[in-house]
């Protein structure tokens, strides 16, 4: 379906709640498992902030596991790239074993993530 296709979407607002519960459903649809899910946000917070997720945490004073505790910004950038990774993964072919399915849901995550970083003023 097209977004202006026949069939009826479903509406509802989007925010990052909704964002990344779609990108967890997408690395586990792709046969991905929990902890590529976790190392696949630890590389796109890497890629995004240059830093470790408990580092951003700490450094901006958020709560940890609370991204609504985050400045907007980083809010914003976790949003715009899990949409990218989610769609990339959507697109790309992931096989192989777990170890494997894993690696290659990672490494699509951290490429996706590259892309997305120079899009934010803190990685000009």
């Amino acid at each position: 379906m097209d977004l202006l296709g026949q069939a009826q979407p479903v509406r509802g607002r989007v925010d990052g709640v909704t964002v990344r519960k779609d990108f967890t459903q997408t690395v586990k649809a792709k046969g991905g498992s929990n902890r590529a899910y976790g190392r696949a946000t630890a590389k796109m917070t890497e890629e995004l902030f240059g830093c470790t997720t408990d580092e951003l945490y700490e450094n901006t004073r958020a709560k940890p596991g609370d991204r609504s505790t985050l400045p907007q910004d980083a809010q914003t950038a976790y949003v715009v790239g899990e949409v990218t990774a989610t769609h990339r993964l959507k697109n790309t072919d992931i096989a192989g074993n777990q170890q494997q399915r894993d690696e290659q849901v990672v490494d699509t995550v951290q490429e996706s993530s590259r892309e997305v970083k120079g899009l934010f003023p803190w990685n000009w």
